[in-house]
């Protein structure tokens, strides 16, 4: 499989992203080199440790978590790669590990695109002596060390009163989902359905769609969501792409205001949409402490030490009022944890 390697990407709102995809070919491949080596937390050994990272695929999501894994590595003198398939399908995944597997790198760190799809290769690298964990996107039927992460049902929870709230308590509903496989997602879906069956019995969610996780394919899923349902009254996405692409559409509709739409993650265009009114809000995770956090455990791991199987890194809610300046709390770096 063919691979380049990139070394500055820069984004100018979610379309992009697309293209972005087709012009990188088959595999997103980035390494970044070793810096210092703190005396007694890396083994004498001729080369420093390879820790790898494979998110489920290309996305803007992951460039932050990138961002905090790099940083770390620098910190801790290690060297790390992000190894990302082009989509997101679990067998492009499995491949990425295999191929991680047969280089004999030390260390995985996994955004898993689906539980029971890496079972097998997750055993597999823990045989060859590979230390993996997970972050973002669970694996709980894995071997995988732990999980660093949101805790995604509390998050999906809290998301389905806010959206309540958004909404008055009454009207249908519509949940966009990146892929029906993914634990994570069906943790947030499931925890946002919970919290309306209790605080407002009056909504309900029409369907669960699932859009893979593509901006375009969101868009196009949206306006068929609106065409079927002309009385839809909100749009829940509990992925990154989600709420952007549908307030895309709601924009191009002229029913901005009229449907609440909210979803996961502070993308530009999710926080232009916050601005402009036509998103009420979006749920942040730490996206950077993921990635440092998993440099960390990594290195715990290699040395035999200790890790708990959870490591919530934490979620905070966005609206209009805190639009400006919840970004400098997100960006405290998570060295000293």
């Amino acid at each position: 499989m063919r691979r380049i390697r990139l070394f500055a990407i820069a984004s100018a709102g979610l379309i992009l992203a697309a293209t972005f995809l087709l012009a990188a070919g088959p595999m997103w491949h980035i390494h970044a080199g070793a810096a210092r080596a703190p005396a007694g937390d890396k083994p004498q050994t001729h080369r420093p440790l390879v820790f790898v990272m494979v998110p489920k695929g290309v996305h803007p999501y992951f460039i932050p978590v990138y961002d905090g894994f790099k940083a770390a590595a620098a910190h801790y003198g290690v060297q790390v790669e992000m190894d990302a398939p082009p989509t997101f399908d679990v067998r492009l995944q499995v491949k990425v590990i295999e191929d991680l597997i047969a280089r004999g790198v030390d260390g995985i760190a996994i955004s898993a695109d689906d539980d029971a799809g890496l079972v097998d290769v997750v055993k597999r690298a823990a045989q060859a002596g590979i230390k993996v964990i997970t972050f973002d996107a669970p694996a709980p039927s894995t071997a995988a060390l732990t999980y660093i992460g949101t805790d995604n049902h509390a998050a999906g929870y809290e998301a389905g009163r806010w959206m309540a709230e958004a909404m008055g308590g009454t009207g249908k509903v519509a949940i966009l989902q990146g892929g029906l496989d993914a634990t994570n997602l069906n943790q947030r879906t499931q925890g946002f359905e919970e919290a309306l069956a209790r605080y407002a019995p009056g909504m309900t969610v029409t369907e669960v769609v699932n859009e893979h996780g593509d901006f375009s394919e969101s868009v196009i899923k949206t306006e068929r969501l609106l065409s079927s349902t002309p009385d839809l009254r909100g749009i829940f996405s509990v992925s990154a792409e989600g709420a952007p692409a549908a307030a895309t559409v709601i924009r191009r509709a002229g029913k901005a205001g009229r449907i609440v739409v909210a979803g996961f993650d502070d993308l530009p265009d999710t926080i232009k949409g916050i601005r402009d009114g036509t998103i009420s809000f979006c749920v942040v995770q730490n996206t950077y402490a993921m990635g440092w956090l998993s440099v960390e455990r990594l290195l715990d791991a290699v040395h035999g030490r200790k890790i708990p199987p959870f490591i919530d890194t934490g979620a905070l809610f966005v609206n209009r009022k805190n639009v400006d300046s919840y970004s400098e709390k997100m960006k405290r770096s998570p060295a000293g944890s």
